[in-house]
């Protein structure tokens, strides 16, 4: 048994809430309760008969509407996925996602069927390649309305220095955006990205890890084509003890 509890402030208003988790074998129980007279239960089991089945229902009360039942299939020897995601209302959405393939090239789909209008209204899917120096993918997503290909490229034997390229097209209105990037592990502790796109907005951020579990992020983006607009520049420090 776990149980745990979280507050916070902001302003004049505070919010808390109480957790309590229990495992049994296979099986877990997880309820929340929360200052908005909120219940959240969480029901998650792994087969024995197919170990790799996982079955997760969550159960929210009294917003009752946003209640899921998931089931979740890998087979890892095969490297195939499956994955099924069902509303627990009057109106359900259905969300599956399923994967296929090998350590080098892999498939997959993903799609939203929606029962109160017996449509789909997601309807993605992609192809990818990868080896130890390069990585391409192709997705056609938004119902076959934009393409997106993607290319990333590691140079010399140590892979420190990567190139990558993105193109993406609507089909709808023939609109083309690029975009290409490069990444630099300066040394153990620090790592330098960068990015511009075809509408001139360059982001470049240096990550520097302080200890195992904290970093220095350092972000700067401006526009090419406004170099009279102040730049925005952006600092984070995570910390852990």
């Amino acid at each position: 048994m776990i149980i745990t509890s979280r507050a916070s402030r902001q302003g004049r208003r505070s919010t808390a809430n109480v957790g309590a988790q229990y495992k049994y074998k296979n099986a877990a129980v997880e309820v929340n309760f929360d200052t908005k007279s909120s219940i959240a239960t969480t029901l998650s089991f792994r087969g024995e008969i197919l170990p790799s089945m996982n079955v997760n229902a969550s159960l929210r009360l009294p917003e009752y509407g946003s209640s899921q039942l998931n089931l979740k299939f890998q087979q890892s020897f095969r490297n195939a996925a499956l994955s099924i995601s069902v509303g627990l209302n009057q109106s359900p959405d259905i969300l599956l996602s399923a994967t296929i393939g090998t350590s080098s090239i892999a498939f997959g789909i993903e799609s939203k069927y929606k029962t109160t209008s017996r449509s789909f209204s997601r309807l993605d899917a992609g192809i990818s390649v990868t080896n130890p120096s390069r990585d391409a993918s192709i997705i056609l997503a938004e119902k076959g309305d934009l393409l997106r290909l993607a290319y990333a490229h590691r140079f010399g034997q140590s892979r420190k220095i990567s190139a990558v390229a993105e193109v993406t097209r609507r089909l709808s209105n023939n609109k083309n955006s690029l975009a290409v990037g490069v990444s630099c592990i300066a040394d153990k502790l620090t790592t330098v990205k960068a990015t511009l796109n075809n509408r001139g907005k360059l982001q470049a951020l240096l990550v520097h890890k302080i200890k195992p579990n904290s970093s220095l992020n350092i972000s700067a983006e401006f526009n090419m084509k406004a170099l009279d607009k102040i730049p925005r520049i952006g600092l984070a420090l995570a910390l852990r003890l």
